[in-house]
């Protein structure tokens, strides 16, 4: 891969195809939408709060998939070490490569979860009908 491919402002080089991002940005919209649609059935039918909080989930799964693709980084490619070409194939990165693509996957869980827990907290305080 030709640095060329490194986008601007990025801390390693992408280990996913546009293809791999294709992917990930559709899982990034579809649970999003699955999201809101939880949280307006759950506030439709008074579900308690303690139970609204798990709608942080799958703003977790759909924060993590965005992340992936805003920063080009597949977080279980990094931690197996491997670059994603077009037609889904892996190969080994070398060691460098991959411990640089593992610092940015942590970043993705780190900020996934926290986006997660906000959009918990929110989900359980937003009042019933």
């Amino acid at each position: 891969m030709s640095d060329a491919a490194i986008p601007e402002g990025a801390v390693c080089k992408p280990n996913i195809s546009f293809a791999g991002r294709k992917r990930r940005r559709r899982i990034s919209i579809v649970m999003g939408v699955v999201s809101v649609g939880l949280l307006a059935a759950a506030v439709f039918f008074g579900v308690r709060w303690e139970v609204r909080l798990l709608i942080g989930l799958p703003v977790m799964m759909a924060a993590i998939s965005g992340l992936q693709v805003t920063r080009n980084t597949c977080v279980a490619h990094a931690a197996a070490g491997t670059f994603e070409h077009e037609d889904f194939s892996t190969t080994k990165v070398d060691a460098a490569l991959a411990a640089a693509s593992r610092k940015v996957a942590r970043t993705i869980y780190r900020d996934g979860v926290l986006i997660g827990a906000a959009a918990a907290i929110v989900s359980a305080l937003i009042p019933a009908i």
